[in-house]
């Protein structure tokens, strides 16, 4: 079954049983960072969220990355605009490019949960 199958599969869900797929998918993808020796990426405790934040900060690492590839940056202007040393953003875009799938998927999850925000 694809990625997309089961998001339009879990968004007809109730809120609990989606959060126990999705920490089931993402139990799933965690093999990956099982790998990697991460020095600037880090684990927080979050009900749902399993990527890696940048050590230090409460930043994502998602967030630098989408920002990177928004504003076409080069990994030096991405250092600059974030105040971040040029390893901790190589760092950064490799472990986004290798965790894509667990990104996407917790985009989602945000967005679903924004959703039903009333403001």
């Amino acid at each position: 079954m694809l990625l997309q199958e089961l998001t339009e599969q879990a968004c007809g869900l109730p809120q609990s049983d989606r959060v126990s797929l999705i920490n089931a998918l993402v139990d799933s993808l965690q093999h990956i960072d099982a790998t990697q020796d991460w020095h600037y990426l880090v684990a927080r405790a979050h009900p749902w969220r399993k990527q890696l934040y940048i050590k230090g900060t409460r930043l994502l690492a998602s967030i630098v990355w989408q920002d990177a590839l928004a504003n076409q940056m080069s990994l030096e202007q991405v250092a600059e605009n974030w105040d971040l040393p040029l390893e901790a953003i190589s760092e950064v875009m490799n472990y986004c490019q290798i965790n894509r799938s667990l990104i996407e998927l917790e985009a989602r999850e945000e967005s679903y949960r924004l959703e039903g925000v009333v403001l």
